[in-house]
């Protein structure tokens, strides 16, 4: 269920609605207004220029993420076609073992 909370980062505050907990929105808030906070201490600029540099890092994060899940359900789909392959050529292997009748 949606609620409404009344949110602050980086002493600027702002009602946001959202479904997850309190526990989770709040959680969200500070990982937020650290990064913020993080910026505004390594750069002189304002406040709206932090929270697009956090915006920027936040989308380069996901954007490698995104890479990364790519390349591993490749390597997912590869390793899963090669014990396939292994499978079969074990099953055949199997059946040409001498008096054991195909059977194991």
């Amino acid at each position: 269920m949606k609620q409404k909370y009344t949110i602050r980062v980086s002493d600027i505050e702002i009602n946001v609605i959202s479904e997850e907990s309190p526990e989770a929105v709040e959680a969200l808030v500070s990982l937020v207004d650290r990064k913020m906070r993080e910026v505004l201490d390594g750069a002189h600029c304002s406040k709206t220029d932090a929270a697009i540099l956090c915006a920027l890092d936040y989308c380069s994060e996901r954007i490698r993420a995104q890479r990364k899940i790519k390349t591993l359900e490749s390597q997912l789909m590869l390793a899963q076609s090669t014990v396939e392959e292994l499978e079969i050529e074990n099953e055949k292997l199997r059946a040409q073992l001498p008096g054991m009748g195909g059977i194991l």
